[in-house]
């Protein structure tokens, strides 16, 4: 009979520390909210007045996680915490920095946001945010199978509220349903890959399956021969991480709920879920299964392709901005992919890099949208990006300028993610992954450049409608007309949203001055609060820069040594 003994150490929490910060912050953000001034009668549906104070706690607690993580980063023992279930080395610190980055601008895009739509409930909101970001973290650290379902389960459950947060739209209710049904779904394939997975190698811990799998023949090429059971659960495991990372056939659920979310939610959840699953689906597949690479790798290729080509070909035809980034995230999900079906220390280096890349040029593509979208869900069609950039012209510059990196032109990060990852693809015996991923790209720069052309050469003549409170004008309404003629105005300085609508489809709706008045005076009280979504567009675009300039000329020497201890030995 074998017992089992295991203490807790003030040295695994200190090795998890960034998540401590982060779930110690989540509380104080609570009991915050609660002791806030409420305008008025406190009642289910009135909130602080303050739409400053619980940001900057939220934003807080990201910076004195990712200091956590850096200071592990440098004095560190890189060592596994509690009993072997979550990692600290440099890939998993890396890792935190990248989700943490994403929660951060996702954070700093959302004050703005949260004033204009009337969306009283920030302590929740916030709250949320703070623990998905910390479920991403604990998903991202995981080095054994248990971890990595409940970091899948923390950061889906505070996602399902999130996308259903305006309770106002359907569409934002529809996408936290679709979000939670299709989801569930998921877990449900992963949950029973893992039992399967346990079961074929009579352990949960990643250190214990690579060492089931090296001790079997051919484990040292990758042709090891896996039993039915290992089969089994493996083809479980890549069906559950393929649907939370978006790639086809099991992408169904990311336009609709992308498009229904909040913006700035739509931003983190890009990012931050599919860098998540990414890094838990290569350190498992990647690392640990390696020795049965040949038994999985040409369903993750087949899967790679379909992603990036169809992604990409769905985009196409999009005219809404935020499902046409939906399809765009879903065709970067089989880039990363490339990384997973090379494998070892070269891809997961290269799944590593790219996430980096990734993280800036998503965040601020959606945050640019972000500051477009009106309380109907209103304010991304290509109608009403039409002459964007003569009401806007530094919206519509920093929108151009997230696509082309999208894109991947130099000297922007998207190149230089691409470079790395298609040469990862050469170098590890798969050209035919880079042939067709430069070719998907080029197919990407039309859709990327179509944007750009309806916001810069073509210029619309329709009115402008007060977009922040969904008030639409009336054109029987003289004074409600220069109302909002000088709402748009100051819009074009960076205040609220104005938003193009042709003649024929203007709202028929009549609305009195009051009403124009009351969504003035809701834009004029939010342009306070502009400063909180342009530094995250800032940071976002000398992210950008940096990363595809200065800065790869080190991480990608960074990427592959963390790469090379993730596995834990």
């Amino acid at each position: 009979m074998t017992t089992f003994t295991f203490t807790v150490t003030a040295d695994d929490w200190w090795r998890i520390a960034p998540l401590v910060v982060l779930a110690g912050m989540a509380l104080i953000v609570m009991l915050v909210d609660a002791i806030l001034p409420y305008e008025g009668k406190r009642t289910k549906e009135s909130g602080p007045s303050n739409y400053t104070i619980l940001p900057i706690l939220a934003f807080l607690g990201i910076a004195g996680s990712i200091a956590a993580s850096i200071v592990l980063l440098f004095v560190g023992d890189q060592k596994t915490a509690f009993n072997g279930m979550v990692g600290s080395d440099q890939g998993t610190l890396l890792s935190y920095l990248i989700i943490l980055s994403a929660a951060g601008l996702g954070i700093l895009l959302s004050p703005l946001y949260l004033k204009r739509l009337q969306l009283v409930h920030q302590g929740e909101y916030y709250a949320l945010l703070l623990l998905s970001s910390a479920g991403m973290m604990l998903m991202a650290a995981a080095t054994n199978l248990l971890m990595i379902f409940l970091g899948i389960e923390m950061l889906s459950l505070a996602l399902y509220i999130l996308s259903g947060f305006i309770a106002r739209r359907r569409t934002s209710l529809e996408a936290g349903m679709k979000y939670f049904l299709l989801s569930s779904f998921a877990s449900g394939f992963l949950l029973y890959g893992l039992a399967l997975t346990y079961g074929a190698t009579g352990g949960t811990g990643f250190k214990e399956i690579a060492f089931y799998a090296s001790h079997l023949p051919g484990a040292a090429n990758g042709t090891a021969q896996a039993p039915m059971l290992l089969l089994a659960g493996m083809a479980l495991l890549a069906v559950g991480f393929a649907f939370k990372v978006s790639a086809i056939p099991f992408q169904a659920w990311t336009p609709d709920v992308y498009q229904g979310a909040p913006a700035p939610v739509t931003a983190f959840m890009s990012v931050g879920t599919k860098a998540a699953a990414m890094i838990a689906f290569g350190r498992l597949f990647g690392l640990a299964l390696l020795p049965f690479h040949d038994t999985w790798a040409p369903i993750v290729w087949a899967i790679a392709i379909l992603t990036m080509v169809g992604g990409n070909v769905m985009a196409v035809v999009q005219t809404n901005a935020k499902r046409l980034l939906a399809y765009s995230s879903i065709a970067h999900a089989g880039y990363l992919l490339i990384g997973i079906v090379v494998g070892g220390t070269l891809g997961m280096s290269a799944l590593l890099f790219y996430l980096a890349c990734y993280t800036f040029l998503n965040l601020g593509a959606f945050g640019s949208i972000s500051l477009l979208e009106r309380l109907d869900n209103t304010g991304n069609d290509a109608n009403d990006l039409r002459g964007l950039w003569y009401r806007r012209p530094v919206v519509a510059g920093l929108l151009a300028f997230f696509l082309l990196a999208l894109a991947g032109f130099p000297p922007m990060a998207g190149f230089a993610g691409k470079y790395y990852i298609f040469y990862a693809a050469l170098a590890g015996g798969h050209p035919e992954l880079l042939i067709i991923g430069v070719l998907a790209s080029v197919l990407g720069m039309y859709y990327y450049l179509r944007v750009i052309a309806t916001m810069f050469m073509e210029q619309s003549t329709a009115e402008v409608t007060p977009a922040l409170a969904g008030v639409p004008s009336s054109p029987r309404s003289g004074s409600g007309r220069r109302s909002t003629r000088a709402t748009s105005a100051r819009s074009a300085s960076g205040g609220g949203t104005a938003v193009a609508v042709k003649s024929e489809t203007r709202a028929t709706i009549t609305t009195t001055p009051a009403n124009v008045e009351v969504a003035s005076e809701e834009q004029d009280s939010a342009r306070g609060l502009n400063w909180f979504a342009w530094t995250s567009l800032v940071i976002a675009a000398l992210g950008t820069l940096a990363l595809g300039t200065v800065i790869p000329f080190w991480l990608v020497q960074f990427a592959q040594q963390a790469a090379a201890m993730m596995l834990p030995r």
